[in-house]
Formats: C-alpha cells, sequence, structure tokens
C-alpha cells in the first residue's frame, strides 16, 4: 500500500481541531457519503510517525541487550553490577517520569521525539567510541543505561500526545493496533536481530549500527508537521476567551503568572486522581503490573528448574508471545465492536490470570509434551490479553484526555503503573524462596485476575468506543469526535455512555 504524505510539509502545524472529525458544511461539496473511501491513514502522515516508531523500538531492542553483553563480556560485569545497570533504566521512570509528562505538554512534541532520537544514538555512539580508547567502565554503562531510559521515556510520551493531533479519533484505535503490532515483532525480532549482530562485530560495534537506527527515524520524523502546545501550561493560559487578564493573578496587576513546574505536575496527578475514567484506568494498571512483576519473578526458575525446560526450549515458547501480540493488536478493532471497549477491557485484565494458572499446572504431569503445550498456551494467551489491553488503554486516554494534558497523563500512569513493578519482583522472589515457586505463582494468577475489578465495577465498563470510519465519518447529525475538551478533566459530553 502506497500512502502519499505530500500535504504534511515541515512548515505545516497540526491543527488542535482534528481533521476530518466533521463534514465540510459548505454548499456544492459532496457529502461524506458520497466521498470515495479513502486508504487507511491516507495523507495523514501517520506512516511516517509508525516508521519512525518502528525503528526506534528496534533501537531500544538492540540497545539494551548490547549494553549487557557489552558489561558481561567486556567489561566482567558482577551480578551486582548487573543489578544496578537493569535498575538504572527503571531509575530514569522513577525520578524524570513526571517532568518527561509536563515537557510534551510544554514543547512542540515532533521536536521532542527528534531530540530524543539524536540524543540516544550520541549516547549510545559513546560507548564505542571509549571502546576503542580502552577508556569504558561500568559507571559510563549505568549513565549511557539511564539517559537512555530517560530519553525514550521522552519520546513515547511525546509520541503517544502528538497521534491525536494527527488523527481523527475514529482511527486512534486502528492507529494503536498498528504501534502494538510494532511493539510485538520489535520484542520477537530485536534480540535475534540484536545477537546477529553481536556475533559479527561484537557487542561494542554493534551499537554503532544501533546509532543510524536512531538517526534514520529523526529523517523520518522530521517529514512530519509540527505540532505546538495547544494551550501552553508554562503561561497558566487556561480561561475561557474573553476572561479578563487580571482574573488568576494575586496582585491584579494584569500580569499572569507562569504557571510551575510543580503545579504542571501536580495538574497531571490531579486528573489521574479525579477522573472517573482514568482513576480506575490506572489503578487496574498497577495493581496489574505488581502481580505480573511477581509471576515474572519465579517463571524463569520454575520453568528451567521444575519444569525441566532447557533455555532453548524456553526461548521457543516466548516466540508465541511474538505471534499472539501480532494477532492482539490487528483483532483489537474487531474486539471492541464485538463486545465494547470496556468489557473488552475487563476480559484483557482477566485472561492473564486465567492462563498463568497454566504454568504450575504443567507440573502436576509428568508429561513433557503436555508441559510445553500448556506453557506456549500460557505465554500466548498472556501476550494477546495484554497487547488488546494497552490498543485499548491508549486509544481511551488519547480521546479523552485534553490535548494540553495528554503528554503528562502518559509519562503520570507509566510513573506510577511502572515504578511499583519493582514491589511485585521483591515480593514474588521473597515468598518464592518461602513458600515455593508454585505457590507464588498460583497467588500471582489471584491476583491478576482481581485486577479486572477496577474496570468490571467503574464506569469504563460502559466505554463503547469510537465509530467505525465508515460510519463515523461526520455523517449529518453525528457528533463531532476530534476535539478534546480545554479544561484539566474531560467534560461530561466526553464522557462515556452509560449503560441502560
Amino acid at each position: 500500500m502506497h500512502v502519499s504524505d505530500d500535504l504534511m510539509t515541515d512548515q505545516q502545524q497540526v491543527p488542535e481541531q482534528r481533521a476530518g472529525d466533521t463534514p465540510d458544511p459548505r454548499p456544492g461539496k459532496k457529502g461524506p457519503r458520497d466521498k470515495p473511501k479513502k486508504p487507511p491513514f491516507r495523507g495523514t502522515g501517520f506512516l511516517r510517525l509508525w516508521t519512525g516508531e518502528t525503528l526506534s523500538l528496534a533501537g531500544t531492542e538492540i540497545t539494551f541487550m548490547a549494553i549487557g553483553i557489552t558489561a558481561v563480556t567486556t567489561l566482567a560485569a558482577t551480578p551486582w553490577q548487573m543489578g544496578v545497570l537493569e535498575a538504572a533504566e527503571s531509575a530514569a521512570v522513577l525520578l524524570l517520569g513526571l517532568s518527561a509528562g509536563v515537557w510534551a505538554d510544554r514543547y512542540e512534541r515532533r521536536a521532542l521525539m527528534i531530540v530524543s532520537n539524536v540524543a540516544r544514538g550520541l549516547l549510545l555512539f559513546a560507548i564505542p567510541l571509549l571502546f576503542w580508547l580502552d577508556a569504558l567502565t561500568m559507571p559510563v554503562l549505568y549513565g549511557v543505561v539511564f539517559l537512555v531510559g530517560a530519553f525514550t521515556l521522552l519520546f513515547d510520551s511525546a509520541m503517544s500526545a502528538y497521534l491525536p493531533r494527527l488523527l481523527p479519533r475514529r482511527q486512534l484505535e486502528r492507529a494503536n493496533s498498528w504501534m502494538e503490532a510494532s511493539t510485538s515483532v520489535g520484542t520477537v525480532a530485536g534480540p535475534g536481530l540484536a545477537g546477529l549482530l553481536i556475533q559479527v562485530m561484537s557487542a561494542p560495534v554493534a551499537l554503532v549500527v544501533d546509532t543510524f537506527s536512531y538517526l534514520i527515524s529523526c529523517f523520518t520524523l522530521a517529514g512530519l508537521p509540527k505540532a505546538p502546545p495547544s494551550a501552553d501550561p508554562a503561561d497558566g493560559d487556561e480561561r475561557p476567551t474573553g476572561a479578563k487578564d487580571t482574573a488568576d493573578t494575586a496582585d491584579g496587576t494584569g500580569t499572569q503568572e507562569k504557571e510551575t513546574h510543580r503545579k504542571a505536575v501536580l495538574k497531571g496527578l490531579r486528573v489521574l486522581r479525579d477522573d472517573r475514567i482514568q482513576r480506575p484506568m490506572i489503578l487496574a494498571a498497577t495493581h496489574f503490573n505488581i502481580f505480573h512483576a511477581m509471576f515474572f519473578a519465579v517463571h524463569t526458575l520454575f520453568v528451567l528448574r521444575v519444569l525441566d525446560f532447557s533455555p532453548g526450549l524456553l526461548g521457543a515458547t516466548s516466540m508465541a508471545g511474538g505471534v499472539a501480540g501480532l494477532l492482539g493488536a490487528s483483532s483489537t478493532p474487531f474486539l471492541t465492536r464485538l463486545l465494547g471497549q470496556g468489557r473488552a477491557l475487563v476480559v484483557a485484565y482477566a485472561a492473564p490470570g486465567a492462563s498463568a494458572v497454566l504454568v504450575p499446572l504443567a507440573a502436576q504431569w509428568d508429561n513433557r509434551p503436555l508441559a510445553i503445550l500448556l506453557v506456549s498456551a500460557s505465554t500466548f494467551t498472556w501476550t494477546f490479553a495484554v497487547v488488546v489491553n494497552l490498543v485499548i488503554s491508549e486509544t481511551v486516554k488519547q480521546s479523552l484526555v485534553p490535548d494540553h494534558l495528554l503528554g503528562r497523563v502518559t509519562a503520570t500512569t507509566r510513573f506510577v503503573s511502572w515504578g511499583c513493578q519493582p514491589i511485585g519482583a521483591l515480593l514474588g522472589g521473597w515468598l518464592g524462596g518461602r513458600f515455593g515457586l508454585a505457590e507464588v505463582m498460583y497467588v500471582s494468577a489471584a491476583g491478576l485476575l482481581t485486577s479486572a475489578l477496577w474496570p468490571l465495577l467503574s464506569p469504563v465498563r460502559a466505554l463503547r468506543g469510537t465509530d467505525d470510519e465508515e460510519d463515523g465519518d461526520g455523517e449529518e447529525g453525528g457528533t463531532p469526535t476530534g476535539t478534546p475538551p480545554a479544561g484539566d478533566e474531560p467534560h461530561a459530553t466526553t464522557a462515556p455512555p452509560t449503560e441502560p
């Protein structure tokens, strides 16, 4: 499929109101029913964004594998040093996660994505350069991993907030499905590509190739239109049109007070705390991730030691996850049409808990083919459900959260839901040593299953989803869906319909 983006130039800016959501009211123009149906995303620039994101994902997969192998083979890292290296990436999310969201809302988002890719490319090029100069050390790797993790978070926050400015709301779910499909392919193919590069070039030199993946992504993104903030939180100008300049000032002098970084961060936190849709969704994600980390803290040990799988067999069963991810991404639009976004999300949260039970159950029978089948089925179902969950959650967030808060909500969600994972991992390891690996897996499965209660017992359950492209292309009498509200929270008109 060839997609032309010749109308989307570097000098253009994405309008705040997303194009394509309402019919053209001018006389003599063809209505939406008379227009020939365009290929998906034609003329939007999405395929360029998707290409840039895919290249960035491939680069990230190569990055962390190559850095880990560099630490082991080149610097003879100790287990403790490897643990610190692993923690450096998480530290970036915990220390800079909230700030990254503010920056994604305050500055032009395409520029942030390009800067993030340039920074990651330069940081990674420093590793082979220092290796050739015989000056590479573990503290350098700690710093590189931390900074690459920080710029990755900034890129992801800006990209998530940029997408709703590029596409009408009815296309967001399909676009997020494409994004998650790239993630699934990268998760499977990325380590294999990294291994091949490292085998041929050595780990430090492989990072040179990785550097170019980020730079090529920059050129891809450079062809996209700009997306300046829809309302600048730094100026605090979020009042209705026509309000007096002195309305929000303390001294009545007419000088608008600048919103501080701290206030901007707190505003994003308040959205997640107060909104009736976003609050249960972040609580469900946090609940799920704690037990997800608990389960996988003992999963590898259980499969290798109790089920007696070889590392190669474990890797082969993991490939089922890559296939499941592609199927999950492609089938999400069908599932949301069939069940509605809310009910599909409830099922997506519950399914991993049910599939997690299959792994400890595999030890109940001395049957190797059955054990392989059960572990593969668990991986397949788990990954399929998680990808469906991610596509729906991202689409709901992009559809309902005001544009000028979207970067903060994205980064804050990751800060909270990802920041809890070390707690689950440590708890899983401690419980596994005290009570047994299978027992921890059963407890984790129960915890995963109960994460579905958050969307089930909240207004999230009533989410229907956006109209299909064929039915929602601005038909006469329809409700425009493309313009996010301008306030701190979604307006009542954007809330999902309640169940009858």
